[in-house]
């Protein structure tokens, strides 16, 4: 066992269990309040989560080591052997731990448990859920908490409670010793089973008086029923219209109370009820209650027939009356056809006079439309010689416009003289001729060509006058960038020798680059493993619901086999009782008496299909469950490798110390990164240093060659301006001259374009003026005028177009529909005949039909409602007979059930004892304990004391669980209130032994190898104490292993291998001192 940080232990303490067992007896001492009792808490809390003082006081006992370090977590780990199988568990208690983040300062540590199994030369993982590993432990010791702290580890301060305890508190602990929860549960389902009969027994009763409340209540029913039917439809009824008793109907009373005095016996004196398997041995006890079941059964009989008859009977007026319904309805059918086809053609008649009044209007409306088509006919005629005299008259506009812009008076045409110098007569001449003057349009084309040439000339002029400017600034520029150059060289070495410092800093802070990336990888690894370590416990959690709602269903499924089971066994016991008969030897036991023959009880046969099915489902089931629990533990194993991988349950203190290594690293990234980049500065530096110099050098050169070629440039320009000067013609500038010469090009050329357009489109106007006058000579119209005034809207031309195909086609539908078969024949009807299809006489024909529909209607539901009753009726009389059957049964099983709870609820008289079942098993369990610890104490006590079981009752408590002790030197029996402290030590020390033997027993045999004795034995004489210590020897020899707790000094000198408990101020330490047993 390994403690650390645990009561009082600050450290680390091991100890090596083998080197004790060795010995067979060794002692448990120390000082007082050194942690001797700290030891066994820590064995139990290992193996069940909490000690036994823990659990005396309450589970308050603080379990993290005051004296340890605060970061320091609590830790059990214990490797024990049991059944033959090797463990391993470590167990950790809920603690708090310092936290810097934490509001509080502290940060809460959840309680954790890892339970391995060395298996083939290795350790396999079992389990990490305290549930799971508390049911490993339990199934691999044998014993739950309770029973290891009575039967192993008996603790300081309770190890006399049983022998001193009373018969309840006896009787709790020997339910947990022993397991006898099954007893209780027996209890509780007869108390269960009987309150169910004694319910299903006035279930049962209440069913057969309300039987005979049904029969009364459905004869009353029945002749209301006659006596309600319509007088149309009662004379077809026999007996209908009365309500007395001569209906058919007969009326014998209420039926007499069956059973009272049977029930009230039933119910009041369960135990003097008849067996129900007991042949009645009186005819009368037979015949009394069969007398009223027959008659009940006759007069159930007789009240079915005349329903029955009754139904018939209104069923056969109810077709009577739906036949004349029918009927009237096809009156009403018939008479409002006529009644529509007379109305229509007075309709139609008045109709087609309204439109013969409307015929002038027709006339005019069709003259108007034909008068509208023709104008259309000609309408693209009139718009095509408007277009053409609208051409002609914009096109003369437009050449006395160019004409008169070209004039002396205006800016264009003294600007075009100007252009054309010499030739300005041109433009004179086309003032006085309506053609354009031949050579006008070359003129001016020529000019344009002149101007473009000065315009390209002054460009060029402009752009030397311009390179000579930037050539004389250029000379400025590389004058100020020498300058520069000297002041950027100097400046240049400077950096360069600020770069070399850098660079020896940066060096000497990256030289740990190693150590901080693999303290980031370090940090990044355990988020992620705590990541996957969350994820595997939320999974986990839900696979174990998974598993335990697979593991209910499964339960279901085997309780449904066992009940299928236990009801076709008993079926099959109540087919052979069938066959029994009396005198005749049973084939199963072969008795010749049978006075309890089995029954089949209510159930049905189960057979084997059904029986077959539920044990498929219970496998399907089992399947079910076992890869549920498979996927389970795979969940289970996932969260362990996550932990095993350095995974911590705190996410946020694991994300915070990789964020602050992770921050680490990118510090120490940004360093290289600047080192990196610092190198490339010094070289650059150095480049710099060599280019200034070459570049002071080389602005020198450039200087020289722009003075030069400025010079040149300016003397040039000089010369081109006097010479563009001279051919300008009066233009201010070269720009201005060639504006003029494009303005007149642009002029001339539009005016011959237009004078072309007028010529031809005088010519396209004289053909359409010629094709208008041979069209309206071929119509009926005399001008243009007329097209116009014939022309209609077209949204009115279509609505009376519309409204003649409307006035068309009703003229067509009327005449057509007047000229039908109906119409003809009402045409030829006389006024009278008329006067006959009205309204009036539908309405008599309608009402007439919704009598007779009404008749019929309420016959369907009185037909229906006396349907209902009758089956009712026949459904109740098929049931009385079960009804008196189910009563019988649940009288009898209520009897039998109230008997058996009663005794085994210790409230019967025939239990004498006054002992419950489970009383009655603890007893005998104790009966045995009893024998056992007498022969321990015999030894004990030199063969003078021996516990004997009673059980007798005492101070009106439950009896069965009393203990006594008999002493043979007195040869009386008295209490073990009575002992001396010495001899109730003892006493409890050979009755502790004695539970040990019997748990073992109970708990399948597994042996118990060890015991723990915390105190006790400084009450013992010495005398007394060599007795107790041969006892101990004994169990040493029989290879079991005893710790004793003790500060008795003739201890400390008789068992010479200790496990001492150091105290320090620092916390306490354990020592395994090695020696040898000296018995007694």
């Amino acid at each position: 066992m390994e403690i650390t940080a645990f009561g009082p232990f600050a450290g680390r303490e091991t100890i090596d269990f083998d080197t004790l067992n060795e010995a067979g007896v060794f002692l448990l001492n120390g000082e007082t309040g050194s942690g001797k009792t700290s030891v066994l808490d820590a064995i139990c809390f290992a193996l069940y989560g909490s000690g036994p003082t823990t659990a005396a006081k309450g589970g308050r006992k603080a379990q993290h080591s005051d004296h340890a370090d605060p970061h320091t977590g609590p830790r059990v780990e214990v490797e024990f052997t049991a059944g033959g199988r090797r463990w391993h568990v470590s167990r950790t208690p809920a603690w708090r731990e310092p936290s810097k983040r934490a509001a509080s300062g502290w940060s809460d540590r959840h309680a954790t448990v890892l339970l391995r199994e060395h298996a083939q030369g290795e350790w396999v993982e079992r389990g990490y859920r305290p549930d799971d590993v508390g049911q490993l432990i339990h199934h691999a010791v044998g014993l739950d908490r309770e029973q290891f702290t009575q039967v192993v580890m008996l603790p300081q301060g309770q190890f006399a409670r049983f022998l001193q305890a009373g018969s309840k508190e006896r009787e709790e602990l020997l339910e947990k010793l022993f397991g006898t929860d099954v007893y209780a549960e027996i209890q509780e389902e007869l108390k269960a089973r009987a309150d169910d009969a004694r319910t299903e027994l006035r279930t049962a009763e209440a069913e057969v008086h309300r039987t005979d409340e049904l029969l009364e209540r459905f004869r009353e029913r029945l002749v209301r029923a006659r006596t309600q039917l319509p007088e149309a439809a009662r004379c077809h009824v026999p007996g209908a219209g009365t309500a007395s008793s001569g209906d058919g109907v007969p009326d014998d009373g209420p039926l007499p109370e069956r059973h009272a005095d049977a029930t009230a016996t039933a119910q009041s004196h369960p135990s003097a009820a008849e067996d129900p398997g007991e042949t009645p041995r009186h005819a009368g006890e037979v015949s009394a209650p069969e007398n009223p079941r027959a008659e009940a059964l006759q007069r159930w009989s007789r009240l079915t027939s005349e329903g029955r008859d009754l139904v018939e009977e209104v069923g056969h007026a109810r077709d009577r009356a739906a036949a004349a319904h029918t009927e009237a309805q096809r009156r009403v059918t018939r008479l409002e056809a006529m009644r529509d086809v007379v109305s229509r053609h007075q309709i139609l008649t008045e109709r087609r006079k309204e439109l013969a009044r409307d015929a002038d209007r027709v006339e005019t409306t069709e003259r108007r439309l034909r008068e509208h088509a023709a104008a259309q006919d000609l309408q693209e005629v009139l718009e095509a010689a408007r277009r053409t005299a609208e051409r002609v008259v914009d096109h003369e506009a437009t050449v006395s416009r160019l004409r008169r812009a070209l004039a002396a008076d205006t800016d264009t045409g003294r600007a075009g003289r100007e252009v054309l110098e010499s030739r300005g007569d041109l433009l004179d001449a086309l003032q006085e001729d309506t053609a354009v003057p031949d050579g006008l349009h070359e003129a001016a084309v020529a000019a344009r060509e002149t101007a473009r040439s000065l315009v390209d000339r002054e460009q060029a002029l402009e752009e030397d006058r311009a390179e000579a400017q930037r050539e004389r600034e250029r000379i400025r520029d590389l004058e100020a960038r020498t300058q520069r150059a000297g002041a950027e060289l100097v400046a240049a070495r400077e950096e360069l020798a600020a770069c070399e410092q850098v660079r020896e800093e940066l060096t000497a802070s990256t030289r740990d680059e190693a150590l901080v990336r693999e303290r980031a990888r370090t940090c990044q690894q355990a988020v992620t493993a705590s990541r996957e370590y969350e994820r595997a416990r939320i999974l986990e959690t839900e696979r174990a619901r998974d598993y335990e709602r697979d593991e209910t269903a499964r339960r279901a499924a085997a309780n449904r086999v066992e009940e299928l089971e236990t009801r076709r066994y008993a079926h099959a016991a109540a087919t052979l009782a069938g066959e029994l008969t009396a005198g005749e030897p049973c084939p199963v036991c072969g008795s010749t008496a049978h006075p309890q023959p089995a029954t089949s009880g209510s159930g049905s046969e189960v057979t084997a299909a059904v029986l077959d099915g539920a044990r498929a489902e219970r496998e399907a089931a089992q399947s079910t469950v076992d890869r549920s629990h498979a996927v389970w533990r795979e969940a289970q194993r996932a969260a362990a490798e996550a932990l095993a991988r350095g995974a911590d349950p705190d996410l946020e203190a694991v994300v915070e110390r990789a964020r602050l290594a992770q921050r680490a690293e990118a510090e120490l990234e940004e360093r290289l990164e600047r080192l990196s980049r610092n190198v490339a500065e010094i070289a650059g530096a150095r480049e710099r240093v060599v280019a200034v110099e070459g570049e002071s050098h080389r602005l020198g050169t450039e200087a020289a060659g722009a003075r030069s070629r400025a010079e040149l440039l300016e003397q040039r320009c000089v010369r081109e301006r006097r010479d563009v000067t001279e051919q300008l013609r009066g233009f201010a500038t070269a720009t201005a001259f060639l504006d003029g010469a494009e303005n007149l090009v642009r002029t001339v050329t539009e005016l011959e374009r237009e004078q072309r357009a007028l010529d031809a489109a005088r010519l396209e106007d004289r053909a359409a003026q010629e094709a208008l006058r041979r069209a309206l000579d071929a119509s009926p119209f005399q001008s243009p005028q007329d097209v116009a005034d014939a022309l209609l809207e077209s949204s009115r031309a279509a609505e009376w177009t519309a409204w003649l195909e409307s006035r068309h086609r009703e003229q067509a539908a009327v005449d057509a529909e007047l000229a039908t078969h109906d119409m003809q024949r009402v045409g030829r009807l006389t006024p009278e005949e008329r006067g006959e299809c009205t309204q009036e006489a539908v309405t008599r024909a309608v009402a007439d039909s919704a009598e007779r529909e009404a008749l019929r209607d309420r016959l369907t539901r009185e037909l229906g409602g006396l349907q209902a009753l009758v089956a009712d009726i026949t459904s109740c009389a098929d049931q009385v007979p079960g009804h008196e059957e189910a009563y019988r049964r649940a009288r009898d099983r209520s009897v039998r059930m109230s008997g058996l709870a009663d005794v085994a609820t210790a409230t019967s008289p025939e239990n004498s004892l006054r002992m419950t079942l489970t009383s009655f098993v603890l007893a005998a369990k104790l009966e045995q304990v009893a024998a056992v610890a007498s022969e321990h104490l015999a030894r004990m006590s030199s063969g003078r004391f021996t516990l004997v079981h009673t059980d007798e009752t005492r101070g009106g408590g439950k009896s069965g669980l009393g203990l006594e002790i008999d002493d043979s030197w007195t040869g009386a029996r008295r209490g073990t209130e009575t002992l001396s402290g010495g001899e109730s030590f003892f006493t409890s020390l050979a009755l502790a032994l004695a539970l040990a033997d019997v748990v073992r027993a109970e708990a399948g045999g597994r042996d118990i190898d060890t015991l723990f004795v915390d105190e006790g034995f400084g009450s013992l004489d010495e005398e007394t104490l060599e007795q107790v210590l041969e006892t101990l020897d004994g169990l040493r020899r029989d290879g079991r292993v005893i710790g004793v707790v003790s500060h008795v000094s003739e201890m400390k000198q008789r068992i010479d291998t200790q496990l001492r408990v150091v105290k320090t101020p620092q916390g306490s330490h354990l020592e395994v001192t090695a020696g040898r047993w000296t018995p007694a």
